[in-house]
Order: C-alpha cells, then structure tokens, then sequence
C-alpha cells in the first residue's frame, strides 16, 4: 500500500515540461530555446507580469526555468522521456496549468495598461500597503516606527545577456533580479485612528517597471485595550464608584490612554450617567465614562441602625414602583 501511495504522490507532482514550454515532445534543442526567449518576454523578470502579479509570475517562471533546464539538456530530456510518457497523456494538470499561466499572461491588458498610465503617458509606480499596529496611547500621542522594504534590483550580471544565457548567473539564478532591503524611520502623527490610511508619497517599493519608487500607504491597526474601548473616535470606560461617592460627590482618578486624570463626580450621581471628558478621544474626540455604582454585600450593626435612620429622614419615602401599577392599570 505504500508502495502506491508513493507513485501515486510522484505522479501529482511531476509536471508536464513539454506543455509547460508549449512545444511538442518531437521539438528540436533549437525550438526549445525559442519557446523559452518567447516565454521569457511574456512572464519572465522583466515583463509586465512581474511587476502586475510577481507571485504568480514568480511560481510560473519556475516551473518554466525548470522545463528549460530539463529539455535544453539531451541527457536530462531523456532520462525525462524514459519516466514522463504516462504523466503527459493526462489532462487535469494541462488543465491547472493553462489556467495558471493564462492569468499571468493576461494580468496586463490594455485597458489596464491605460489606467497605469498618467496623464503624461508614463506609467505609473505601483503602491506598496502595509499595516501599522499602534496602542491606544500612541494613536492618541503620535510615535515612530521603524519599516524595511525589500526592493527588487536588477541583477548587473546578466541584465545583458541573452534570456537563454541568464540561467548560468550564479548571482541571481536567472531570475534576473534580486532583493535588497531598505529601512525607513516613519513618523505617525497624533490623532490616529483604526483604518486609518497614511500616504508617504514616493517611498514604497521600487518598481523596476516605472523605474521610480511607489508610494507607501500604511493602515493604522489599533490593538485593544484591556480596560477602555473605541466606540468610533471615541474612548468609552466605565469607572465603579461606591454609594457614599455617588450620594456625595468626590472627586477620582479614572484611566485614560494617556495616563491617570483626576474627574469630579457631582453629588447624587445616578448608576449609568455618563461623564464626557472633552478632547481625550481619538484624533481630537471625546472619552465617555460611565458611572457604576456599587451596592455594599455586608453591614455592619453600626451601617444598619445608620441606614434605618437615614430612611426614615428621607424625604422621598414613597413606593418608586407604584407608577408602574397605575401604568397597568390604565392600559387594562
């Protein structure tokens, strides 16, 4: 059973080489060549795809160096021959890849080589995106983060060369470029928010297409606080108070993004009133603090003569549930 299983598993991952290149197991070392250069121009490193779709054109440019190295080589093509006849009358991996490289060469049509294209008629530096997780503290403050680019280069080795003859560079295996990484110290303003997009005109990645640098677009990503919440730009907490604080009155620290602030709460503060704290928001917004009132779980004798006494110097000593009976009476 295992035995199966591995032929089984080299079958799905061969590839037909021959298909791959778009020519016929009968094609002369010389049509080879001639398939590859016009692959080459099509999706190879310095096409239209590779700056469109590099993750596509990358995995495809493999699989077509690959069939190259194999068929320009009589040796390796016969050894291929000899174990690849049954694996190329199949249709299920022809099929996957012409669904492949159909989309890699189609990637660029006209009308969106257009929409590249400026007002100038230059074409125009793609946009690199990245997201930016900030705290609560620095989007309301501003901070700095340090960002690395990886740039492709353009491999002077072989920039030259023939498309057939780049697959001996041993500087970028004839990918006909390679990456280096570039560092950027990038200031966040105050005020930030979560989906926020901040533009760095011309320095995102280099697009060997439009040979100039795109633009960097960074998203605010706001991570979660364990105590206060974002309703919109506003910061929303609710602070517990006990019962003598709430009947007269004190004055408290409460959390912001910030920091500790000091706020009063006025005398017979209801549970769930709302406190508005003016400019400790998101970008200029407001911090809403919700009261809780806290009822005492235990009395001691002393509280409890205290309580009956204040009870019977209330001057509200009327039942507070009898509107809701006269409600039901009125709607029966």
């Amino acid at each position: 059973m295992a035995v199966d299983d591995d032929k089984t598993k080299t079958k799905s991952q061969a590839k037909d080489f021959y298909y791959i290149l778009g020519v016929s197991p009968n094609a002369s070392t010389e049509q080879v060549h001639e398939a590859y250069s016009e692959l080459n121009d099509k999706v190879g490193p310095y096409s239209e795809a590779a700056n469109s779709d590099p993750e596509t054109q990358q995995r495809t440019w493999r699989d077509i160096r690959a069939a190259y190295e194999v068929l320009s080589e009589p040796a390796k093509r016969r050894e291929y021959d000899k174990n690849s006849s049954v694996f190329r009358q199949t249709t299920d991996v022809r099929a996957l890849w012409t669904k492949v490289t159909s989309g890699v060469q189609n990637v660029v049509t006209q009308s969106q080589t257009q929409e590249l294209k400026g007002a100038s008629g230059k074409i125009q530096p793609q946009s690199l995106e990245m997201e930016v997780d900030v705290s609560l503290k620095e989007a309301v403050k501003g901070c700095k983060r340090q960002i690395t680019i990886q740039d492709p280069k353009a491999c002077e080795e072989c920039i030259n060369l023939k498309p057939v003859n780049r697959m001996q560079c041993q500087t970028c295996r004839g990918v006909g470029y390679f990456t280096v990484e570039r560092t950027l110290d990038i200031e966040l303003p105050r005020g930030l928010y979560d989906e926020l997009e901040i533009r760095k005109t011309g320095q995102g990645k280099w697009d060997m297409r439009a040979t100039t640098h795109g633009d960097l677009i960074l998203k605010i990503k706001l991570a979660k606080h364990p105590v206060l919440n974002v309703l919109g730009r506003d910061i929303a907490v609710n602070v517990p108070i006990t019962l003598y604080e709430a009947m007269l009155g004190a004055e408290i620290e409460i959390p912001t993004a910030t920091g500790r602030v000091v706020m009063k709460i006025q005398p017979l503060t209801q549970p769930g009133r709302v406190y508005r704290l003016k400019g400790l928001g998101l970008a200029g917004a407001d911090q809403l603090v919700t009261i809780d009132v806290l009822i005492p779980q235990q009395l001691t004798s002393e509280e409890v003569v205290l309580f009956r006494k204040l009870k019977d110097l209330a001057k509200e000593n009327h039942n507070p549930r009898e509107s809701l009976f006269t409600n039901v009476q009125q709607v029966s």
